[in-house]
């Protein structure tokens, strides 16, 4: 006579844990995937601002030697831009002087090169005035130039990263994704906060 194993009770404990292991991590999955990718998504953003900022100071590291050259090392605004060269967060100068953006900037180093680089360039346009020779050069002519495309995809990279941070903190806010996130170190970010002065894209003109 065929008698039927019956499953011991410790067995059907383990069996229920498995599946509820197995559901969980199926709910887990997504929302987690999913604020992987916005946190992904928010680092490129961030790159884009620091690209563009890196190209403004491209621009202005090959104007500099004219504009200094041209100006009276005592004068304020000669000191201003050298200061703001020399003394600002997320922003390193080389030996020839040339400016950079450190690798590692923060979104806060980011936000103090855009307000200094911002002001060197009001500084480049306050120096034409007081010498006009530097308005009638080949170099400021280009220079002219390629700001005002750097300034204008400059301003979209910074509207792009808010939004992408407004995303990815609503969405590791939200319930349940609150306590997903909390469980696997997913922060809320910081917008990106430029400056008055940064916001409205630096002129420099021929007028």
């Amino acid at each position: 006579m065929n008698t039927k194993k019956k499953i011991p009770g410790w067995g059907i404990v383990l069996i229920v844990i498995g599946v509820v292991v197995v559901l969980a991590g199926a709910l887990l999955i997504g929302p987690y995937n999913n604020m992987v990718t916005l946190e992904e998504n928010v680092t490129t953003r961030q790159a884009n601002i620091q690209s563009s900022l890196q190209s403004r100071l491209d621009k202005i590291n090959e104007l500099m030697p004219s504009v200094q050259g041209a100006m009276d090392h005592e004068s304020e605004v000669y000191q201003e831009i050298a200061a703001l060269r020399s003394g600002t967060k997320g922003i390193s100068v080389d030996k020839d002087g040339n400016m950079t953006i450190d690798s590692s900037a923060s979104t806060s180093d980011l936000e103090s090169a855009d307000a200094a680089s911002s002001q060197i360039i009001r500084d480049i346009h306050i120096a034409m005035e007081a010498y006009p020779e530097l308005g009638s050069t080949q170099l400021m002519s280009d220079f002219m130039t390629s700001v005002e495309g750097i300034e204008n995809r400059l301003s979209v990279a910074r509207e792009e990263y808010n939004e992408a941070v407004q995303e990815y903190n609503t969405t590791i806010r939200k319930f349940p994704n609150n306590i997903i996130s909390g469980m696997m170190g997913f922060n809320t970010m910081d917008k990106y906060q430029a400056s008055q002065e940064a916001q409205s894209a630096p002129e420099v003109n021929f007028d």
